[in-house]
């Protein structure tokens, strides 16, 4: 039996006429790796480096010891779902290699990850083409898609990968429902919204215009609707268990948002053509560029061919004409850009789409190879007259576009002249034409990869490993000495989602589905923040109580200082109990933080914050919590200033202009601490590192921002009597430093107000979604948590489900009686439960027809 395999293999795995599939998956595989395989392997930049590692991290630590956790997690946030993180970023059957390796090969484990989905690439569009040209030229136009300019835009982005390799794949199953065929258009449409939902429904919607673009001319028409729309919708109902949940957390993150339509362009329509290019690629192309679209330039001129053939049926080139402007249009045109982005403008990495230009452009170039074996005499001078006139363009534009310079302007029309004269007079004409293809697309692959990979900048492996050993042996500690629940923080920060890598339960968060409640109080509060992320800077010991952070880890400076270390300025910490030394951080125990159930006298009202306000805002919830009027925070009169070559306006004394651009410009304020509290500055939205420099006692502080907002730095803690020194240098002509407020904290009485509130506090247990307290009260109260509210609690007391309230504009919170209470928090996922019932009972149905 085992010979019989044995020979089976061989014979069908093994033969030359599988050596092309090979080469397919191995040429751009190689080609990826080898570059970084040059570099140190180091692959981690930009979100793969500050978000995604950290998310397989959390994989690996969850899916076969703490599945729950891939449901709902307190790692993401505060707390909430990760069924919409699940399916954005970590459904991917390629995640499964993550297994093969250490916690600490993470980062190789990733580079191997994006190089076998571009090996996969490869092989699922050489599959596609081999049926309709000869295997050379097959290669040539897998390779131009498997390192095509999107690919290599978008490697990091490594979840969007999965679609590009599927959509040859579907394009493939349309093709046979068109014709009456056997098809696997239901399983393709599944694996789709399966391995990124995204993505996904762009391949979906390009496939449903392939579909009509070609609909007219097959002669099965009728049979083809029914089994094209047949097989879409059972392939999304077997995803339900996806989509719902999906659906759900979207519509309380991102899609609450509402995108603002127009009729504009993002961009001049004619710019894009740089991209085009080799090497057309830069840092500022990502944050805010325009869609990557290089595809060399053999094929790009075979695909104007295409258009100018007369060998080819004018009723499927103008339907495939048609198609193709209506892609390149959305490119840049508002409506049609949000239709393809699920109605919100990317933030970051513009046209997350255009790889499906790319593989319908490589897919006509390919018809037109495939039904024209000789260009005219006319097609020759139309290649030659657009060869020239894209190299005349890229020359004129080189010093206007930031990432076009000589030297791609040079490469590039290199390669377009080898693909003029290629096709003019090297195409078809012998034997070894479709392997010199091959061969010229290899190297200008090759080079493009080169040239644009060599425009970021990528973090040491290193660094992220011993980010990664160092926290967790802390957090590792605590869950030995500590088991319960608690919130962890750090006075600096790798990422957003470090919690994810060093395992505990924190407050900063960078997720694509956030939640906006929690996202608009963390604002309110002060912490810095865009549309997406949230971080633990910008808070004070009233928030650390209040989000019930117990355990603060710092840097250890007798050792090695970590990379990516941040910092928080935080000084105040350090006031907090000191537990242990480990190498490389210390950690401390904030001995008053709040449990994240309590009780409490308040109710739970809508509370009016005001906008960039923190110090106002802070109080305000602390006080509602414990129902204190005290102010905390007491403002301190600015001291007269002191400037060097600038003058005040006359009108108000707080704006400067400086006297000589030449000379150093700088505005100080000096005094003398005279408590032992906590002492904050307050910088308003207007202020960040474009406009100043800021130093406290001779401490460059960073002072960037992400979205506009007020926001405190804690510069003093027990320094009674010290001097303190802040320097404002002016970096443009003016510095306007109103709305700069000095505070000072009353740390005895925050401590004091938390500790008597803590008195009396149910005790509680954690367990996977599950959250148990026992306890008795004497009066009617709220219990209210730090947990953010979610329809998805279910809230028992005694045994009897209990109506759930909003409490803070955010958590979770319900009003008890008198007498003894038996409370059950369970987190039950509704929407994939629901989603779980549709997707088998569409399996049930598909089987039974099958029998």
């Amino acid at each position: 039996m085992l010979q019989e395999k044995d020979n089976y293999l061989k014979q069908n795995l093994f033969t030359k006429s599988k050596i092309p599939y090979y080469l397919s998956f191995f040429i751009p595989f190689i080609i990826f790796f080898m570059y970084f395989a040059l570099h140190k392997f180091n692959i981690l930049t930009v979100d793969l480096g500050q978000q995604y590692v950290d998310f397989f991290s959390f994989l690996r630590n969850s899916l076969f010891t703490h599945p729950s956790n891939l449901i709902y997690s307190f790692q993401n946030g505060l707390g909430n779902s990760m069924l919409g993180t699940d399916a954005y970023y970590l459904l991917s059957p390629f995640n499964l290699i993550l297994f093969l390796f250490s916690k600490n090969q993470l980062p190789i484990a990733i580079l191997l990850l994006i190089t076998l989905k571009i090996g996969a690439m490869g092989v699922s569009s050489f599959f596609y083409w081999k049926k309709r040209i000869p295997d050379y030229y097959a290669l040539s136009s897998s390779l131009a898609y498997a390192l095509c300019g999107y690919v290599i835009a978008n490697h990091f982005n490594l979840m969007w990968l999965d679609s590009a390799i599927l959509l040859p794949l579907l394009v493939n199953e349309i093709d046979h429902c068109l014709y009456n065929k056997t098809n696997h258009l239901i399983l393709l449409t599944f694996l789709l919204w399966f391995t990124n939902f995204y993505t996904g429904f762009m391949v979906l919607l390009f496939g449903f215009l392939y579909f009509l673009s070609q609909l007219a001319f097959t002669q099965f028409k009728k049979e083809a609707l029914i089994n094209y729309f047949k097989a879409s919708i059972l392939g999304s109902l077997i995803s339900a268990f996806i989509l719902l949940p999906v659906l759900f957390e979207m519509l309380a993150g991102k899609a609450s948002s509402p995108a603002h339509w127009s009729f504009g362009f993002q961009f001049s329509p004619f710019e894009e053509l740089s991209k085009l290019a080799l090497g057309a690629y830069s840092f500022h192309e990502m944050e805010a560029g325009m869609p990557n679209i290089y595809l060399t330039m053999p094929f790009l001129l075979f695909i104007m061919t295409y258009f100018t053939s007369n060998k080819i049926d004018w009723k499927p080139k103008l339907a495939n004409l048609l198609l193709f402007i209506f892609l390149v249009f959305s490119l840049f045109w508002t409506p049609l850009v949000l239709v393809w982005h699920l109605g919100q403008f990317p933030v970051w990495y513009p046209g997350r789409f255009s790889f499906i230009l790319i593989f319908f452009s490589l897919n006509l170039a390919t018809l037109f190879i495939k039904q024209q074996s000789q260009l005219s005499t006319v097609q020759k001078i139309f290649i030659a007259i657009l060869g020239t006139g894209l190299s005349f363009y890229l020359a004129f534009i080189t010093n206007k576009i930031e990432f076009l310079n000589n030297t791609n302007l040079i490469i590039s029309c290199l390669f377009l002249a080898l693909a003029v004269i290629y096709i003019c007079f090297l195409y078809n004409q012998n034997l070894i034409s479709g392997k010199l293809l091959f061969g010229i697309i290899i190297i200008e692959i090759t080079v493009n990869t080169i040239l644009s990979l060599n425009n970021l900048a990528y973090q040491n492996n290193a660094d992220y490993q011993n980010f990664s050993k160092t926290t967790n042996q802390v957090t590792q500690y605590l869950k030995k000495t500590n088991p319960g629940f608690y919130r962890v923080e750090k006075t600096f920060y790798r990422s957003d989602d470090d919690p994810f890598t060093a395992n505990y339960y924190g407050i900063s968060n960078f997720n694509s589905i956030s939640d906006q409640k929690v996202l608009t109080l963390l604002q309110n509060l002060g912490y810095l923040h865009n549309s997406n992320s949230y971080t633990n800077y910008g808070g004070s010991p009233i928030t650390d109580n209040i989000l019930g952070i117990k355990y603060y880890l710092t840097p250890n400076y007798a050792y090695k200082k970590l990379s990516f270390d941040n910092q928080n300025e935080r000084l105040d910490v350090n006031g907090y109990h000191f537990i242990k030394q480990f190498s490389g951080l210390n950690l401390y125990q904030n001995q008053t933080a709040f449990p994240l159930l309590f009780l409490t006298s308040a109710s739970a009202t809508k509370i009016h914050f005001d906008e960039d306000n923190p110090t106002r805002n802070q109080v305000l919830l602390f006080n509602k919590i414990t129902t204190n009027k005290s102010p905390l925070f007491h403002s301190i009169i600015l001291p007269s200033t002191k400037t060097i070559n600038a003058t005040s306006s006359p009108d108000n004394n707080l704006e400067f202009t400086q006297k000589n651009i030449a000379k150093p410009t700088s505005i100080s304020f000096n005094f003398i601490l005279s408590t032992q509290n906590s002492y904050y500055l307050e910088l308003p939205d207007t202020l960040n590192n474009d406009q100043t420099d800021l130093f406290i006692n001779g401490t460059n502080i960073n002072i960037d921002t992400r979205d506009p907002q007020s926001r405190l730095i804690n510069f003093a803690y027990h320094q009674k009597g010290q001097k303190i020194k802040i320097i404002f240098n002016i970096k443009n002509r003016k510095l306007d430093l109103n709305g700069i407020n000095l505070w000072e904290l009353n740390n005895s009485a925050v401590s004091q107000l938390s500790q008597q509130f803590l008195q009396n506090q149910p005790s509680f247990s954690q367990k996977g979604l599950i959250i148990r307290s026992h306890f008795s009260t004497d009066k009617t109260q709220t219990l209210a948590t730090t947990i953010p509210f979610n329809r998805n609690w279910l809230i028992l007391d005694n045994g009897h489900l209990v109506k759930k309230k909003l409490f803070a504009n955010t958590f979770l919170s319900i009003q008890i009686t008198k007498g003894k209470h038996d409370l059950k928090l369970v987190y039950v996922p509704f929407a994939l439960i629901i989603g779980v019932i549709i997707s088998l009972f569409t399996l049930i149905f598909l089987k039974k027809r099958k029998c």
